[in-house]
């Protein structure tokens, strides 16, 4: 549906209102026009830090490739964003400052919005080169009188009907990115995002709904059994506890949904009827091959309630965390010196780190240790902040976790990093700004220093994977 410009308001209109709908119209443009400014300073930017690249050595093309790294991070901690955020808001910048030039200008119109103006860039992926022009020109005529909404379908129906190539070869390319994203969410949940073939995803959606809708006609006729029960508990006083609650149809298709994917077998009630088991980490050793949980001894041995650390997501519930650890296939201690809390280890001329220190700072980090990124330390590499062979010892206070990326980019470029004490780092941008990163344990509580040798936690997973060679 499309949405004709406004017309100015009648006599009589209330002029309070008319103020507060005149200046949200103009803070909206303003946006606009702030959004289109942003995306001109960010090509600027990057493209600048290229024509100025310092080498260090490398290949023309190697010192191209970590200048664009190296800007692309410092532009991520400017506007706080992360680095596959702002690896985007330099590509739509260079979009709309190259070849969808026209869908910039309208933007600092504010005719279009920041999200009309990607969904421009995002089905002209999808099209040749040649095309773009042409795209662009039919898009924007839609995009100046319609929502977002109404927009995202039309731009869909024009890319369609201009692509030179047939549907099925199309999907037949995409199916190449297929695809499965864990994203956390708040107080222990999370989503989990499948992308694969439209009719599969609506075969799994329908088998999932109606398995939902079987499940809450057992529990109705379930409920109608047990009635005349209910009347007689009532009669004397009593209640019956145990009445079958099925939850929404919602609840009932995400528990289906999560049980079919782990395989789990369903159960048979003494009625006879089929009973799907509710999730509640029913078969840790399924998932808990991956991450590890990280539980105080307190919380373990049931004396206190303080929540455990599921690695990968983030707090979860003492009663939970026990449930895992029940099933869990190993258990790893962290042995601390009594005097100053740190894990034994040995001579630290040596370049290698004994296990235990490795495994410390593996936890002590938890993440890789540049600004602003989130990826797990054992995804990543341990790094010796002052080379080994320029003297940095193998000691905790000369150790970090860096991710590849990372790691190649503090070798590649002119970033600079030194440790500050207790973990802390701090870097230096080639463009002279600092930032200061703090372990994420420090963050969460400082630790008690141990009168004596302990184990202060206890890691549950498989034995970890590591790689603390140099990237090279």
């Amino acid at each position: 549906m499309e949405t004709q410009p406004a017309k100015a308001p009648a006599t009589g209109f209330d002029p309070v209102l008319d103020a507060d709908l005149a200046e949200l119209s103009s803070g909206a443009s303003a946006e606009c026009a702030l959004q289109a400014e942003r995306y001109r300073r960010i090509d600027s930017a990057v493209r600048r830090a290229v024509a100025i690249a310092d080498p260090l050595g490398g290949r023309p093309s190697l010192d191209e490739q970590f200048a664009r790294r190296s800007i692309t991070a410092e532009l991520a901690l400017i506007l706080r964003v992360h680095e596959r955020t702002m690896v985007g808001l330099i590509y739509e910048a260079g979009q709309l400052c190259g070849t969808f030039s026209n869908t910039l200008v309208e933007l600092s119109a504010g005719t279009i919005t920041q999200r009309h103006a990607r969904e421009i860039l995002a089905a002209a992926v999808f099209l040749p080169p040649t095309l773009h022009a042409p795209f662009e020109q039919e898009s924007l005529v839609k995009a100046r009188t319609m929502n977002v909404s109404a927009f995202h379908k039309a731009v869909a129906r024009i890319r369609d009907r201009l692509h030179p190539d047939a549907l099925a070869d199309r999907a037949a390319r995409s199916r190449a990115d297929r695809r499965l994203v864990f994203e956390p969410d708040a107080d222990g949940m999370a989503w989990l995002h499948l992308y694969l073939e439209a009719e599969k995803a609506l075969a799994i959606s329908t088998r999932v709904g109606d398995l939902a809708t079987e499940a809450q006609k057992e529990a109705a006729e379930a409920g109608e059994l047990v009635t005349d029960v209910v009347a007689a508990d009532e009669a004397t006083g009593e209640l019956t506890d145990d009445i079958l609650s099925a939850g929404t149809h919602a609840q009932l298709e995400a528990d289906i949904a999560a049980e079919l994917l782990l395989g789990l077998p369903t159960q048979s009630t003494d009625d006879g009827q089929t009973h799907i088991p509710t999730l509640a980490f029913a078969r840790p050793e399924v998932f808990v091959a991956v991450p590890k949980l990280t539980i105080g001894i307190d919380t373990l041995i049931g004396t206190s309630e303080e929540p455990a650390e599921l690695h990968g997501y983030g707090p979860i519930d003492a009663d939970t965390a026990r449930r895992l650890v029940a099933e869990a296939p190993t258990l790893h201690r962290i042995l601390t010196d009594p005097l100053d809390g740190t894990p034994l280890q040995l001579d630290p001329t040596q370049y290698r780190l004994s296990a235990s220190l490795r495994r410390w700072i593996l936890y002590r980090d938890e993440t890789c240790r540049f600004p602003g990124c989130t990826r797990k330390a054992e995804r990543s590499e341990t790094d010796h902040t002052r080379a080994w062979e320029s003297g940095g010892l193998t000691v905790e206070d000369n150790l970090a976790v860096l991710c590849k990326k990372h790691h190649r980019l503090k070798h590649n470029s002119r970033w600079r990093v030194r440790q500050t004490g207790g973990g802390n780092l701090n870097w230096r941008s080639p463009g002279g700004r600092e930032y200061t990163t703090t372990p994420s344990r420090m963050q969460h509580a400082p630790p008690r220093p141990p009168t004596v040798p302990t184990a202060s936690t206890v890691e549950i997973g498989p034995p970890l994977l590591f790689n603390d060679a140099p990237p090279f």
